[in-house]
């Protein structure tokens, strides 16, 4: 039966990693092409703003062409900024908050438990040790009150 369950765990196992090992590759692969795509796109808006300033530098002169081109650049740079700051982490993320909270409440728990107990163990061995230590030192049922009355009752005992 174990070694069922092992091989199983095992197969398991093999075939999680094999499915890893494809998926790293596929996203490798996506991200090639994703990369080459912005690369498409750059010189594509590389290519427009030289158009752009080519139809403006017919009407206006080089340096004013330039600026409106810089401008317009710069306000489309900052209307992308402001979209993005804009972003919301959504419901998904929110409800993953609440799985980490409620692990480390439990976590949490578990811990303060575990330092009651080790506070419990700690007095008890105390407790064991005073207890040992009375009996060593002959403290025990204060004995060593009563020692010496004991030592001269056996003193006496021995005399007569």
């Amino acid at each position: 039966m174990s070694e069922d369950f092992n091989a199983k765990i095992k197969l398991l196992i093999k075939s999680e990693r094999a499915l890893l090992s494809l998926e790293m590759r596929k996203k490798s692969r996506q991200t090639v092409w994703i990369a080459l795509a912005l690369l498409a796109v750059l010189v594509g808006l590389i290519m427009l703003n030289v158009t752009v300033y080519l139809l403006l530098s017919e009407h206006y002169s080089n340096l004013v062409s330039s600026a409106i081109l810089s401008s317009l650049n710069l306000l489309v740079a900052l209307l992308f900024f402001f979209i993005a700051s804009r972003q919301k982490r959504g419901a998904e993320a929110e409800s993953i908050e609440d799985i980490r909270d409620f692990a480390l409440e439990q976590l949490s728990g578990d811990v303060d438990e575990m330092k009651q107990n080790v506070a419990d163990f700690k007095q008890s061995i105390t407790k064991v040790k005073t207890t040992v230590d009375s009996f060593t030192s002959g403290d025990a049922f204060g004995l060593k009150k009563i020692l010496p009355v004991i030592s001269t009752l056996i003193e006496l005992n021995k005399k007569k």
